[in-house]
């Protein structure tokens, strides 16, 4: 596959390298691919080019300025509601030196309301994530959304960390609920520049998870991260770690860590033996995550006291004075009248986040803390979660104008323009569980147990149509016309 560019002066035509970040066998038939290759300054068309055929296809340039030397890249958020847990993330981040990064493919729409209060301010960014979507098809093929990893989690990282590769130091991956504290330094930028060394043997800083279960209250005015903090109780469970690193090492990361970061050799010079990246674990600190808030009266906050950093087990989660510059900058920032008057709008009671962690509970969790998650067999989404919409809740949700390139190999390139946020999709966007065969010659279709088949374009209805299932664990992709 080539990739072409052109400019006012010049067209260059190279040879594109492909890289991954997920694994051949991994169970889902969709994965991020990453096209690499370089161009000449101020390019103004970028195409792809493979057997003769072409498509242009639109690009972003990335940020050459950023608000902070940091910045996080925050998962898709999908069906969100938790509002508090954004509140501390923000602040938190805000003091230690990190810039958000927000994607969002679905929220209720008065949080989305206070994240856009936040974001007037310059504190915060967001960025539609748009569910997958292919308008012209040349046979049948699986619906993207339930057959890609995470909401495609691994795509919008890469995405948020080319956005701002030319920018910042680092670039931290990591979910709404992750938050990280620096142990022994007044900043994030010092903790992560300790941490390297100036090495150039370290690809990344990884940091272990640890779960925590809290308390929240549902108002505005009764906000308080030191009551958030002093009533974390931790939990026996632990989950996967969370990288931060170089942006200038990497050109793709998945949803956890880079795949490319370990064991990867790196030529300093010609004419000498390559070292070899490692990620390093940050042994004496760790991630604060806050993996179950429940709701408690405001009247009847308790008082608590500050937990240990769960790295070390030694020292304070969070120094006595930062937890009070913290919690002063939130209540400053939740007076402002714009901000004050959304109180009564944001949810109190917790809906579509039970929904959601109950269905990843079952299916990824539970199956993963008894040692039966395998890669070849599991493929992680929660698009098959069963989210009813609710008319008192409305949500806003992400959308665009949708495209589709010519017929290509190996890739065939599907697009969207005029990314928005529309408030007449709901929270969840119905996806039928359905092979969709548009112009399908006569012959057999292959497909998995349980799916259905749905003809959406004009057939020939002398012909017969075998359906031919496929053993979804012996065959990766088994769809198409034999």
């Amino acid at each position: 596959m080539n990739l072409i560019g052109t400019s006012r002066t010049a067209r260059w035509l190279k040879e594109a390298t492909l890289t991954t970040e997920h694994a051949l066998n991994d169970r889902c038939d969709y994965s991020l691919i990453t096209a690499q290759s370089n161009f000449m300054h101020q390019m103004h068309t970028l195409e792809i080019e493979s057997e003769g055929i072409y498509v242009k296809i639109p690009f972003k340039t990335p940020k050459y300025s950023a608000p902070k030397p940091v910045v996080f890249c925050v998962s898709p958020q999908f069906a969100a509601e938790q509002w508090q847990t954004f509140l501390v993330q923000l602040h938190v981040s805000k003091r230690y030196g990190a810039h958000l990064q927000l994607y969002v493919v679905s929220m209720v729409e008065s949080y989305f309301n206070l994240i856009k209060e936040y974001e007037k301010l310059g504190l915060v960014s967001i960025e539609p994530w748009l569910t997958i979507k292919f308008p012209v098809t040349d046979g049948p093929y699986l619906e993207p959304n339930r057959n890609v990893e995470l909401r495609n989690q691994a795509a919008a990282h890469t995405d948020c960390l080319l956005m701002y590769k030319e920018s910042v130091s680092f670039v931290g991956i990591l979910d709404m609920d992750d938050i990280l504290i620096p142990t022994n330094a007044n900043s994030y930028y010092e903790e992560f520049e300790r941490e390297y060394a100036g090495s150039w043997e370290i690809s990344a800083l990884h940091y272990d998870k640890f779960d925590y279960t809290t308390i929240k209250t549902g108002e505005l005015k009764s906000q308080s991260i030191t009551s958030i903090v002093k009533n974390s109780r931790r939990l026996r469970t632990k989950d996967a770690g969370k990288s931060f690193l170089r942006p200038e090492r990497f050109n793709s990361t998945w949803s956890h860590y880079s795949r490319n970061s370990d064991r990867k050799p790196i030529y300093l010079s010609p004419h000498h033996e390559p070292i070899f990246w490692q990620r390093k674990l940050v042994s004496n600190n760790g991630i604060y995550h806050l993996k179950k808030m429940l709701y408690v009266n405001s009247t009847s906050v308790p008082g608590g006291a500050l937990p240990v950093n769960p790295g070390d087990n030694i020292t304070a989660l969070i120094s006595e004075q930062h937890l009070r510059e913290i919690d002063e900058d939130m209540k400053k920032m939740l007076t402002r009248p714009e901000i004050a008057n959304l109180s009564a709008s944001l949810p109190k009671d917790d809906f579509y986040m039970d929904i959601v962690f109950s269905c990843y509970n079952e299916s990824f969790y539970h199956i993963r803390d008894t040692q039966w998650l395998y890669n070849d067999i599991t493929c992680v989404n929660a698009f098959n979660c069963e989210l009813p919409q609710r008319e008192d809740m409305p949500c806003i949700h992400s959308d665009a104008t949708y495209h589709s390139g010519p017929s290509m190999w190996p890739i065939t390139y599907h697009y969207a323009t005029d990314s928005f946020f529309s408030s007449d999709i709901g929270c969840y966007q119905v996806l039928n569980n359905h092979i969709l065969a548009q112009s399908v010659p006569p012959g057999d279709i292959q497909t998995q147990p349980g799916t259905k088949i749905v003809f959406n374009a004009p057939y020939d209805d002398k012909h017969t149509y075998h359906i031919k299932v496929i053993n979804s664990s012996a065959h990766r992709i088994g769809y198409g016309i034999s």
